[in-house]
Formats: structure tokens, sequence, C-alpha cells
């Protein structure tokens, strides 16, 4: 039952790579997906944190040590997740597929960058609830960025999803 249910999610996930990867004008959207796949790289994290700190110092330290404890859990986690299923890339396995962006890592399961950005999300949006939803799109963006760009399949992204919000909750959970 579990190798039947395994084999229709990689059906799934090679499905919708191949219908993304086959988009129409998709040059168009190359430099807005490789930015987006860029952004999630974390180099904007700490400028979210001083952000924070400039609209309400109050709450910058919980924060901060909030979103340490739940980044610890997350980059924890992901790595034994990554180095226990070592599921390959997209484009490695697929011949259709090409990437976009230089990939981290060798395995694509769990997506690291979606669980930053939706961690990120999360975080923010319980600390400033005026930005749930652009905080929201964002992290969506990114993790569709890594699909787009052949680095993660959908069931990657949703897994690295899960993974931030239930890191941030964590994190959360600890310091408040």
């Amino acid at each position: 039952m579990v190798k039947i249910f395994l084999n229709n999610v990689a059906a799934w996930d090679i499905s919708v790579c191949l219908k993304i990867f086959r988009m129409n004008g998709r040059r168009i959207f190359d430099p807005i997906m490789y930015w987006s796949s860029k952004l999630g790289d974390g180099y904007i994290y700490p400028f979210i944190g001083i952000l924070i700190f400039i609209i309400n110092s109050s709450i910058a330290v919980t924060f901060l040590f909030s979103g340490l404890i739940a980044f610890t859990i997350e980059t924890t986690i992901q790595f034994l997740i990554k180095h226990l299923f070592k599921r390959k890339r997209p484009f490695v396995l697929i011949p259709e597929i090409d990437f976009l962006v230089k990939p981290p890592d060798k395995f694509s399961f769990p997506s690291g960058h979606t669980a930053a950005a939706f961690l990120m999300a999360f975080l923010a949006s319980h600390f400033i609830p005026v930005v749930t939803y652009p905080a929201y799109l964002i992290a969506s963006v990114i993790g569709f960025s890594r699909i787009y760009n052949g680095l993660h399949y959908p069931s990657d992204v949703l897994a690295g999803m899960l993974l931030g919000l239930i890191s941030a909750q964590i994190g959360i959970f600890i310091m408040v």
C-alpha cells in the first residue's frame, strides 16, 4: 500500500514538473523565477529582523530568538531528511528538465529554500500580522520557483513548507 502511494506521488511529481517546465512563455518568467529562487537563499532574512526591530523593538528579541530556535530545528531536520532519503533532483532524473539556478546540494527532499521561506513567513505574520499575506505570497513564489527552476519536485516543496511552518511554531512556542 505504501509503495503504491509513493509511486503515485512520484508520478504526480514528474507530471507537474514537466507541465511547469513546458509552460509557454517561459522566457518571460525565467528572470523572475531566477531572482525569486535567489531571494530564498536567506540573505534577506537578517534585514527582516532589522526591519522588525525598527518597526517594533519590543518584539525584536523574541522574534530573533524564536527565529534562531526555528532555524536550528529546520536546518537540522532538513539535513537529516535529505541525507536519509537522498532523493535526486528533477534535472538529474528527467532529461527534459534543466536547472536555471545552481543547486546548493545534491539532494532535493525536502526543499530547504521553501522551508526557510515559510518559516520566515510564519514568524513575520505571527509578530506583525499586517504582513501575513505578502509574507506567504513571497514564500509561495519562492517555493514555486524551486520547481520552475528544475531543482525540486512539488512534494519536496510541500514537505519544505510543512517543515518550515512546524519549525516556526515550535520556535515561537518555546519563546512565548
